[in-house]
């Protein structure tokens, strides 16, 4: 039996264990179901009736993609301003010290105060999800830009600098490399925050998406329905990380480093 696991890809033997993961939760789950009854946690089958209806009723649909589009929207804008910041203040010690402290404040500021604050300027609608997203994005991918790009080789960076390659080159050939084993992980992290807060910002706002779907639900008392839309939203976010960012640890790790959150053994 080992000897047939480790005849398996490394992306085989990633996927089945991150099923036997999401096997494990779903047990959970339904213990939780069971012992403390249906008022506190509903069964998987209440809760797949609801996807189900969800999803037959034509309501999932709309609500999903607006929230797909309020968490890339702001993750992407919030994380290429974070990354462009990162490049300049790892190549530049002043920018660099300038920006740590202010980003450091961005991190720790709740999103939920940001929620409050879009709602003040942007009034209930998309526009406050999409800018809480971006702001809550920025800093993540900031502070790994800055810690990859500081990490390079500085020997090689000097040598190239020497032999006067182009600035290009050595961005491409020694700045980008030393990124990677630190974009990755921070893009997965702001990729799964973004949709939390896009989520939160929606059943804050009242705007259109899975939170607005949610709010609706508690309005309503229906837990069922309630589990259903964090279901739904969940599956959309592991299926925007599989297209998305899956490919890039696979990449990577045929260039000799592992993938972050990788099945090796």
């Amino acid at each position: 039996m080992a000897v047939h696991a480790r005849q398996l890809s490394p992306a085989l033997r990633s996927a089945i264990w991150g099923m036997a993961g999401l096997l494990a939760l779903a047990g959970a789950w339904q213990w939780g179901a069971v012992a403390f009854g249906p008022f506190v946690l509903p069964s998987l089958a209440e809760t797949g009736e609801a996807v189900v209806r969800l999803v037959a009723t034509g309501k999932a649909g709309p609500a999903l993609l607006a929230t797909l589009v309020h968490a890339l929207a702001g993750c992407a804008a919030g994380g290429a301003a974070g990354f462009l910041l990162g490049v300049a203040g790892g190549l530049a010690l002043p920018v660099g010290a300038m920006s740590y402290p202010v980003f450091t404040a961005l991190l720790g500021t709740p999103p939920i105060a940001w929620v409050v604050l879009a709602l003040l300027w942007f009034g209930p609608g998309g526009g406050a999800a999409t800018f809480t997203v971006a702001i809550t994005a920025a800093p993540i991918l900031f502070i790994a830009t800055l810690q990859g790009v500081r990490s390079r080789d500085r020997a090689l960076a000097e040598m190239a600098q020497l032999y006067r390659a182009p600035a290009f080159m050595r961005f491409t050939d020694l700045v980008l490399p030393a990124l990677a084993d630190f974009l990755i992980p921070a893009l997965a992290t702001a990729l799964a925050f973004s949709f939390k807060v896009a989520v939160m910002a929606e059943v804050l706002s009242g705007a259109d998406g899975v939170g607005g779907g949610i709010a609706t639900a508690r309005s309503h008392f229906d837990l069922p329905e309630t589990m259903a839309w964090i279901v739904l939203a969940i599956a959309v976010l592991i299926l925007a990380d599989a297209l998305l960012l899956a490919p890039l640890r696979r990449r990577r790790a045929e260039r000799g480093a592992p993938a972050p959150f990788s099945a090796e053994a």
